[in-house]
Parts: C-alpha cells; sequence; structure tokens
C-alpha cells in the first residue's frame, strides 16, 4: 500500500465557503471579491493571521498562472475536486492519502473562539468535501493553537465523530512555544486517542517575517520553524511527559533532522549536569533516543542525503510526501523516484511508500 503522508487542498480559492461563520462570529466570515476557483480569486479579508507584509511577500499567484504554467494550474484542480483528485493518485500510484489545507494558519493560530470557530467550521468543510472517497483522503483535523484549551475536544470531535485519523501540530502560537503546559491536555488527547500528530509548518510566521520576498521566505520558513517545534518537544520535556506521543514533520528535509538530533546530543552532554541552564528540565535520555522513539520525518524522491537518514533513523521512521498539487511537487514522479533510487534497499523502499506511514496511522 502506497502512502502519502503530505497533500494539499485549493481551500483558499472559496474561503467564503470553507469559512462561513454563524451567529455574532457571521461578520468575520470572508467576502469574496470577484468570481472563479483559481489563484485569481480575491477576498475582502483571508482571515491570514501574521505581519501584513510578510504574507504580501509570500504570495505567489504568478507560478500558478495558466499563462504561465497551464499543467500546474490545471492540476490545482485536485484541490477541491476529489474525482480529479483521485485521478491523479492513481496515476502517480498512492493509495492514501493524508489532507492538509494549503492555508494552515487560518483554522490553528487564529485566537480565542473565532480561532476555534475556524478550525471547527474547516473540520466540517473537509470531512464533507471527502465524503464516498474516506478510505483514499484522510484530512489531517485542524486544531486551534490560538485557543489551546479547545484543542482536545476538537481532536476528540474529529477522531471519533468524523474518523479523523490525525491531529495538525502547529510550530508555535504567538509567544507560546510547544512546550508551554497550554498545549498539555492536547498531548494527552493525542495518546489517549492514539493518532499522531502532524507538525506541517507554514513559511511564514515570527522567525521568517523579516525576509522580503518568496523565494527567501520558502528557503527559511519550514525548517527554521519546524526546529522551533523539535527543540521545544526535546529539549523542554515535553516527549518525556509524554512518552507515547508520535509526531511527524514535514517539508523539511530528511537531513534537517539529523543535523538537529546531533546538535541538541552535542549540547546535551554539557547542559544535562546544569539545571540551570535547562529551565529545571531534567531528560533521562539523550535528545536523539526521543527523535528516534517520538519522532518521524517526510522526505521527497530527489533527497541527496536520503540514505544517510535511513542509516541513522531507520527506514520506518521515514515517509514520502508529494506534497501535491504544489508548484514545488514532484507529482507524478515521487513513487518511480524513490523506487528508482541505488542507494537504497527494496525493504527500505516499501517502509518509505507506504509502510511507516501504515504504522503511524495504525491502518
Amino acid at each position: 500500500m502506497i502512502i502519502d503522508m503530505d497533500s494539499h487542498l485549493r481551500e483558499g480559492y472559496f474561503l467564503d465557503e470553507v469559512y462561513k461563520l454563524a451567529g455574532p462570529l457571521a461578520k468575520f466570515t470572508p467576502q469574496k471579491a470577484g468570481d472563479g476557483r483559481s489563484h485569481a480569486t480575491r477576498f475582502v479579508h483571508s482571515l491570514e493571521p501574521g505581519d501584513t507584509q510578510a504574507l504580501l511577500a509570500f504570495k505567489h499567484p504568478y507560478i500558478y498562472d495558466p499563462k504561465n504554467n497551464p499543467e500546474l494550474a490545471e492540476r490545482q484542480k485536485g484541490g477541491y475536486d476529489m474525482k480529479r483528485r483521485l485521478a491523479d493518485a492513481r496515476k502517480e500510484g498512492i493509495d492514501r492519502q493524508i489532507i492538509f489545507p494549503t492555508g494552515i494558519d487560518i483554522a490553528t493560530k487564529n485566537v480565542g473562539e473565532l480561532g476555534a470557530a475556524l478550525a471547527s467550521a474547516y473540520n466540517n468543510w473537509v470531512g464533507n468535501l471527502v465524503k464516498g472517497h474516506e478510505d483514499v483522503f484522510y484530512p489531517c483535523a485542524a486544531a486551534p493553537a490560538g485557543c489551546p484549551e479547545r484543542m482536545a475536544a476538537e481532536l476528540r470531535r474529529c477522531v471519533k465523530e468524523k474518523g479523523f485519523k490525525a491531529g495538525h501540530l502547529v510550530c508555535y502560537c504567538g509567544p507560546r512555544n510547544l512546550d508551554h503546559p497550554s498545549f498539555y491536555d492536547y498531548y494527552a488527547a493525542a495518546q489517549e486517542l492514539d493518532v499522531p500528530l502532524l507538525c506541517h509548518p507554514n513559511s511564514v510566521g515570527e522567525l521568517t517575517d523579516r525576509f522580503d520576498n518568496f523565494f527567501k521566505l520558502h528557503i527559511a520558513g519550514r525548517p527554521n520553524n519546524c526546529t522551533t517545534a523539535l527543540i521545544a518537544l526535546v529539549a523542554g520535556g515535553v516527549f518525556e511527559k509524554f512518552p507515547r506521543l508520535r509526531v511527524a514533520f514535514f517539508e523539511c528535509s530528511t537531513e534537517w533532522l539529523l543535523y538537529w538530533m546531533h546538535r541538541m546530543d552535542d549540547d546535551w552532554e554539557w547542559a544535562s549536569e546544569y539545571a540551570e541552564q535547562t529551565g529545571g528540565i531534567a531528560l533521562k535520555m539523550a535528545p536523539s533516543e526521543y527523535i528516534r522513539r517520538n519522532c518521524y520525518v517526510s522526505c521527497e524522491a530527489d533527497e541527496r542525503y536520503l540514505a544517510n537518514a535511513v542509516a541513522e533513523l531507520g527506514a520506518d521512521r521515514i515517509c514520502m510526501a508529494t506534497d501535491y498539487p504544489h508548484f514545488d511537487s514532484k507529482f507524478p514522479e515521487t513513487v518511480s523516484g524513490i523506487r528508482g533510487r541505488s542507494d537504497l534497499t527494496a525493504p527500505q523502499k516499501e517502509m518509505i511508500l507506504g509502510g511507516t506511514a501504515a504504522s503511524l496511522l495504525k491502518l
């Protein structure tokens, strides 16, 4: 069974439908300015949290313009048309697929009751979107990190009532890193439900808002944001406190995880002797041991150091990701690209293509 652990929707083409709110929050429903479901769709306000300048720098509609990339623009229909998506999945050779929104921060980082309502609205919408294809497409449940007291309940609702198989995990939310106690109930719920948390980053955020164009943001954004998450989970004692918590990281490459694993081990050698330097957190194992026990990481087909990651982490910690239908996806050559590698054994390839994900998702 071939499982794609990272694909996306194009919910941003019709935010007014996805985030149609009721009651006192109805005024926050995005208002469409223009017609169509395409890169050209505009809204009076989009609910995207964050620095305005950085969000503007991140915009890249020209990449998806049919005049520039007609084939890529056509592929985006798979971001909302499930029959088209299924055909593309079969073309790639994919049997199962995890689905994320493209605008991940809307349903996860808005604060208070608005944030909780947006997460719930997205989860309801995506649950309806995949109806009839639930055996193939698995939405990742949005969790309102901007309203952390509601995260656990929303995860339970999505898993128990909607059959979702994973919850989303932000890299950080405002001033709160992932070792903040406000997230503990969410981690406890994930352990109780025995579902993984998928740390899919965005490229924008407080660490990257200093950059002024999409090229710079795309280079730095996701690995910088995921590094903040990884350090908080390991050095902040989250994996010590929640030993059965399973977290997967996406779109950073496998060698990213190797670098930080060794970096944390080097610092742990001296920091473990000085409690005042660790915030009072006493780790019972080296950071690399927590990473090998609790963490998973996605890979792309053409990663130069993938074999190194397999040697250090094991193929059972690495899962395949296409990033469909985005411009930097290798679709439809991700599966064939991994199968064609000469530096991996056949069992390692099969584990990366589906075995790891099947175990992680309890399929």
